[in-house]
């Protein structure tokens, strides 16, 4: 790897790619590495517009750019930062949470490219690609019985269509998520061996 203190990987792809558990496999082979959680930037729910029957999630305005975008300051100028896990489930409550100035900061969300700045500040930015059929089986896989396809069928699939894959056009590579596992987690590991 090339003499840099903090190397900043930006992970994106659409709900089901299987952004989170590729960062914390990483996390866990990787012997100096920090991940961050676009879904920890989110604003309070009840700010979300609301598109037929349910709050619209979706989209990049209900994200805290701004905050994400200090806290990858701090991390860059080797400073942890305090901040707090964002409960999306019914009941749930936010945890405190320590990021700290590892070498390799891996950053993930649905829509992370849309902010430029925040885009300008990631030394690679990786795509994980999926087809909507994929999408809508592995989000009914993950949310389980009591899951509402129509929310996906109705806001997730148009609105990652619309803001989502227009991010593959920011991406440094295009990985086929469809791919097993160990597969993709190879592919970026390979990625992150030539930094």
């Amino acid at each position: 790897m090339k003499n840099i203190e903090h190397i900043f990987i930006g992970i994106v792809g659409p709900s089901g790619s299987g952004k989170t558990t590729l960062c914390k496999k990483l996390k866990s082979l990787l012997k100096d590495c920090e991940h961050i959680r676009l879904d920890n930037y989110f604003k309070a729910s009840k700010t979300f517009p609301k598109k037929g029957n349910f709050r619209n999630w979706e989209l990049p305005s209900n994200l805290k750019f701004d905050v994400l975008l200090r806290n990858l300051k701090l991390l860059k100028n080797g400073q942890s930062v305090h901040t707090k896990t964002f409960p999306k489930k019914a009941g749930a409550k936010s945890e405190p949470l320590i990021l700290k100035p590892k070498r390799i900061i891996l950053i993930e969300g649905f829509v992370l490219f849309e902010d430029k700045k925040v885009r300008e500040m990631l030394d690679v930015k990786i795509y994980l690609d999926i087809h909507p059929e994929l999408m809508l089986k592995r989000r009914a896989i993950r949310f389980g019985p009591t899951h509402i396809n129509e929310y996906d069928t109705k806001i997730a699939i148009p609105e990652f269509l619309k803001y989502g894959v227009t991010q593959k056009k920011y991406a440094d590579y295009i990985i086929d998520a469809t791919k097993a596992q160990p597969s993709v987690i190879k592919k970026v590991q390979k990625i992150i061996s030539f930094l």
